[in-house]
């Protein structure tokens, strides 16, 4: 948080620079993001409707605002249900929300960090449990993986200049979020464990490489 806010700041500083400093897009209604800032900083419950891709029409959801994420150009809502479940909301995909009357109480042990510890991105409700990953990047990928980490559990296990790669270890979920981060790497990344996931992943290489090969 403090390096985004100092980043923020020397940008801030630097007006005459703006044509020179190129940020990422966030597609997002700045509007929407105050009001559930608000109604996090007061404690109210919020009403949401919202739009899954695909679905004809919205559907509306009354949830206590916990916490707000940041992930690929997206901004995402953790919203608590009444009953003790959680999901998480785009806000590209809120049609409106509103802040109710009725106020909510955070659980006191509650930290937004710890929440997402597990996770690579933000599918949080696909009941995959934590196991250890073991990939090996090849070639630059590995200074890739080093500079910027996929996850904070992320080890170096070995490296090996001469056959040019270098095996890292995780403990996570494997999400969507995740294999399709993988997925991303192309050949520059393989996964070696667990053993089901590497076939999953080489499955989906597959599938990709017969659509290519489709007149």
């Amino acid at each position: 948080m403090l390096s985004t806010l100092t980043v923020n700041n020397l940008i801030s500083e630097s007006m005459g620079l703006q044509r020179r400093i190129v940020l990422e897009n966030i597609p997002s209604n700045g509007e929407l993001l105050e009001r559930v800032l608000r109604a996090m900083n007061e404690g109210k419950k919020v009403t949401v409707r919202y739009r899954r891709y695909q679905a004809k029409e919205a559907r509306t959801f009354n949830l206590s605002p916990y916490c707000i994420k940041l992930f690929r150009q997206r901004w995402y809502l953790l919203g608590r249900f009444d009953d003790g479940g959680f999901a998480m909301f785009s806000f590209d995909r809120m049609e409106d929300i509103t802040a109710t009357d009725e106020t909510f109480k955070m659980d006191a042990d509650f930290d937004a960090t710890e929440f997402f510890g597990e996770c690579y991105g933000v599918v949080i409700g696909d009941s995959s449990q934590p196991v250890r990953v073991v990939l090996r990047a090849f070639g630059m990928e590995r200074y890739y993986l080093r500079d910027l980490p996929l996850h904070h559990t992320q080890r170096e296990l070995q490296c090996d200049e001469q056959q040019d790669f270098a095996d890292f270890e995780l403990f996570l979920r494997p999400t969507t979020d995740f294999k399709g981060q993988l997925l991303s790497r192309g050949a520059w990344l393989k996964v070696l464990e667990p053993h089901w996931l590497a076939d999953e992943i080489r499955q989906w290489h597959e599938d990709s490489a017969k659509i290519y090969q489709e007149k």
